[in-house]
């Protein structure tokens, strides 16, 4: 039976992707927006190259999903103030939220294009504003490693508050500069306009705890020679190795060296902070440096500890890191399927995060494919519930089946995978969920099935028209008598883009 289910998903999946490519090459002109293209705007358009994009029906106020849109894209291109001043004219607002509640401002300063920075406070620009970590557009341009002091100074010139301006640790620009600097140079500079190099945030940490995370020794050293305080927190327990731990840039971490110096100013590498996390708990995210997990273990870190939100530097490791650092974490584990507090197992988060090859090793190690974390969601639930397009479907699909997952099986609000599919409001996975066989009518706790949910989320009048070819009732209805016809005329945005429902009827 199983072996004939893999037999009809293989074949679902080869017509699917046949007539996604097809489509996609009748549709890919049309569909695609320049405006979010990188290249694009690497490309340093003219306003008129611009304008004709607008004509052809290009939105150019449209952000991706990471709320990226063109504004952005062309500061970070380097184009001239002339392009940025006509993308704010045709309808971005110069405080516009971007990407992580940031406004323009946010962008040219870490980039520290003074040029457009002036730009922008004469169109009106908000300098009193967070982000959704807590900075300010002076604070994240330090964050980013901007060591140009013109750029700060361009800033108290035009009223920032660089003393008083704190995240949401209440850490100041000085500590946030600490983190990045190359050498004290901004550091003393800001020191100068007042700011107080003993200063901490909410949890008492100061600038060589934060100064750790950079992992510059030489730095280090002279802030120890300043005489800044290099204790750990009475409040939350961390020193500045745990702070250390968190430092390095994506995919990498903190050198041993780093460590080993902070050791040998008494400073204890086998903490653990309030919350429990310990030094192996941050590195196990994205560092595959074996030796410095050995170092740690060997200074008594126990790496099976749990944090406070249950999970432990094996299940740290699932959702973004290697295969190499996994196998070493699973090794060190006698149990392959500890969950955390929301009941995630490890192959539940590989399955959401990380790639079909992980999913492969941990079901080689016995993870087991019929867990539910603790709302009642199964494997199939974290398939779709990702950043995007799912990664590696196709083959976490085919993993999964060989291991007798059942496809069919109900989340706990009742929902299916058609559901599921309907959410990423993508036709290219509903095509390859026509393969699972899963009822295409069935209705969830609320009452809806997926073509009703389809109706009041698409923007897409085709994804309504594939549910319904493949035998979604068009006479389904709420509890509350609602019609599909009824849903789609009230979604928005099936009325922006002026899409005729009269197959609905």
């Amino acid at each position: 039976m199983k072996n004939k289910f893999i037999r009809t998903y293989v074949l679902f999946l080869s017509v699917a992707l046949a007539s996604s490519s097809a489509l996609a090459q009748r549709n890919a002109s049309q569909d695609s927006n320049p405006f979010l293209d990188r290249d694009y705007w690497a490309s340093k358009p003219s306003i008129g190259e611009i304008d004709t994009n607008i004509v052809q029906g290009h939105s150019v106020t449209e952000a991706n999903g990471g709320g990226f849109d063109a504004t952005t894209f062309a500061i970070f291109a380097n184009n001239p103030v002339t392009t940025v001043n006509h993308l704010i004219e045709k309808g971005n607002d110069v405080n516009k939220k971007t990407h992580d509640s940031r406004t323009y401002i946010f962008w040219a300063a870490s980039r520290g294009n003074l040029e457009l920075m002036e730009y922008f406070v004469g169109k009106g620009a908000n300098l009193n504003v967070k982000d959704s970590h807590g900075y300010f557009p002076s604070s994240f341009a330090a964050a980013s490693g901007q060591q140009d002091q013109k750029v700060y100074e361009f800033f108290i010139k035009n009223g920032s508050d660089l003393k008083n301006e704190k995240d949401h640790h209440g850490a100041n620009i000085l500590l946030v500069a600490a983190a990045r600097a190359k050498d004290l140079k901004l550091v003393d500079f800001l020191i100068s306009k007042g700011l107080d190099i003993n200063t901490t945030d909410d949890d008492g940490n100061g600038i060589f705890n934060y100064a750790a995370k950079g992992g510059n020794i030489a730095i280090l050293k002279a802030l120890n020679d300043r005489g800044v305080s290099i204790k750990k927190s009475e409040k939350t327990g961390e020193n500045a190795i745990l702070f250390a731990s968190s430092g390095g840039g994506r995919g990498s971490s903190v050198g041993i060296e780093v460590f080993e110096y902070l050791e040998g100013l008494d400073i204890a590498p086998n903490v653990t902070a309030k919350n429990g996390i310990t030094p192996i708990h941050n590195l196990s995210r994205s560092s595959s440096d074996i030796k410095l997990f050995d170092y740690f273990i060997s200074k008594g870190v126990d790496p099976n500890a749990k944090d406070e939100a249950g999970n432990t530097a094996f299940l740290n490791s699932i959702s973004r890191n290697k295969l190499e650092t996994i196998s070493y974490f699973a090794e060190k584990t006698n149990n392959i399927n500890q969950t955390n507090n929301d009941g995630q197992s490890a192959l539940a988060l590989a399955i959401q995060n990380n790639s079909a090859e992980v999913v492969n090793f941990l079901i080689s190690k016995g993870a087991k494919t019929d867990v539910l974390d603790k709302d009642g969601n199964n494997l199939a639930y974290y398939l779709f519930e990702t950043r995007g397009k799912p990664k590696d479907f196709d083959s976490k699909v085919q993993a999964l089946s060989k291991a007798g997952f059942n496809f069919k099986a109900l989340q706990a609000d009742k929902s299916n995978i058609w559901h599921l599919a309907v959410g990423k409001n993508d036709i290219g996975l509903l095509k390859k969920v026509s393969g699972f066989e899963a009822d295409i009518n069935a209705k969830d706790d609320q009452g809806n099935t997926p073509l009703l949910d389809a109706a009041m989320q698409t923007n897409n009048s085709e994804i309504l028209k594939f549910l319904i070819a493949n035998g979604a009732d068009i006479k389904s209805t709420t509890e509350f008598g609602e019609t599909v016809l009824d849903l789609a005329k009230e979604n928005e945005l099936l009325a922006k883009s002026n899409t005729n429902l009269d197959f609905l009827n």
